[in-house]
């Protein structure tokens, strides 16, 4: 399986696949809605297609001219292993039937580029049988990849990537990688080893703020109060029931978004709680978190990707409670940020609410931090590549030069 090493003049782009495979909270879906958001506030006449995992994805306001088709849902339970939401089918039925629906709208769609979020290969691989018929039926498309600031510990990645298959698809299918990210603050080529060919096609397009992409949003509450937000809310119980007592103890008016994912049986007692707590409310779900965050006193959040854009974008101190488990990427973001002032970072433990009672009241008193330490610019740049009309990848290298 090798890309064409000729590839003729670049056409016009006027179809966008974007495939997300979305196995884990709300990350993937939302970054993807808000690059089709801002190609499509560029270009209004292109066609897009998302193909997404997300058993969400009906949540968002979806722009016209975006067409959602989903793969049949799996959820993530270890490092690099899934599971299907429909319990009666087996991973195996569930990745074959995902292939075949993602082959399909390919071939159908016959897009001018094919943006890949996160995973190389796809769930499971599902993606390499793709990426055999684009070389067979579709030379001529695009196929990029787009990754995240830190997708984990490097031992971790490379692990993966090793079992995967991974540098020989950077190589070989993959004509541009972008990195949402700075290479100052995190060198994700370096970090994961990726080899010349790979970096010759490599670009830092600086983080996606998405708040462009999202419309202003009222606070449901008084100010000045406390957003305390998990993302999809799948493993993020233990942080809101923290920062609705912290928030409690201070006096403060409390806003908690639990997001849709978190488990029923959690969510009961949160609610049980939040009617406890004078003035605070609770939502599951809220279409411009950024906007919250801006009219936010104090945001405590988990450290997602989005989140952490969202949160340095607005400048309201933030708070952050990473996840550890199952990969270490938000640890190892939301410390990279504190090294640089954006945010102070806390560690789960029985102590949890003494500790954020603490940040969130210095919080209060120090409001205005600065985004203008990290770059907020890569969506611009991200859609400038994409069209094909700056900063365009390094051509690709003859696998004779790969070889050699």
């Amino acid at each position: 399986m090798s890309r064409v090493t000729n590839l003729p003049q670049r056409r016009a782009v006027r179809k966008v696949l974007l495939y997300s495979h979305d196995t884990y909270g709300l990350g993937h879906i939302r970054r993807n809605l808000a690059i089709a958001h801002s190609l499509l506030a560029r270009e209004p006449s292109l066609q897009i297609v998302l193909l997404t995992g997300s058993v969400v994805s009906d949540r968002f306001e979806l722009p016209r001219r975006l067409s959602v088709v989903k793969l049949p849902a799996v959820v993530k339970d270890g490092p690099d292993s899934y599971r299907p939401v429909d319990t009666r089918l087996t991973l195996g039925v569930v990745r074959r039937a995902r292939t075949a629906v993602i082959a399909d709208v390919a071939r159908r769609f016959a897009p001018d580029v094919m943006l890949v979020d996160h995973a190389p290969a796809g769930m499971g691989g599902e993606l390499l049988e793709v990426f055999r018929m684009l070389e067979r039926e579709r030379p001529e498309t695009r196929v990029v990849l787009g990754l995240r600031d830190v997708l984990d510990e490097p031992e971790s990645v490379l692990r993966a990537w090793s079992q995967q298959g991974v540098h020989d698809l950077l190589e070989r299918v993959y004509d541009e990688i972008y990195v949402y990210g700075q290479r100052d603050i995190f060198d994700v080529g370096a970090a994961y080893q990726m080899r010349p060919a790979a970096l010759a096609r490599l670009r830092y397009t600086g983080y996606l703020d998405r708040s462009p992409a999202g419309g202003e949003a009222g606070a449901p509450v008084a100010r000045p109060f406390l957003l305390a937000t998990a993302g999809g809310g799948g493993d993020g119980a233990a942080v809101l029931c923290a920062a609705l007592e912290a928030g409690g103890r201070l006096g403060l008016a409390t806003l908690i978004v639990t997001g849709p994912l978190i488990d029923g049986r959690q969510r009961a007692a949160l609610d049980a709680r939040v009617a406890s707590t004078p003035r605070a409310r609770v939502l599951t779900f809220h279409p411009s978190i950024g906007s919250l965050m801006r009219s936010a006193s104090v945001v405590v959040t988990m450290g997602g990707y989005n989140s952490m854009c969202e949160a340095v974008s607005s400048g309201t101190p933030t708070i952050v409670v990473p996840r550890t488990w199952p990969r270490r990427e938000q640890e190892m973001r939301a410390r990279l940020f504190a090294d640089r002032g954006l945010v102070d970072v806390v560690e789960h433990g029985p102590d949890l609410a003494d500790r954020l009672a603490a940040l969130i009241d210095a919080g209060l008193r120090d409001r205005g931090r600065s985004a203008r330490v990290i770059d907020l610019g890569g969506l611009e740049r991200l859609v400038d590549g994409l069209l094909g009309r700056a900063g365009a990848a390094a051509p690709p290298v003859a696998m004779e030069e790969i070889a050699a």
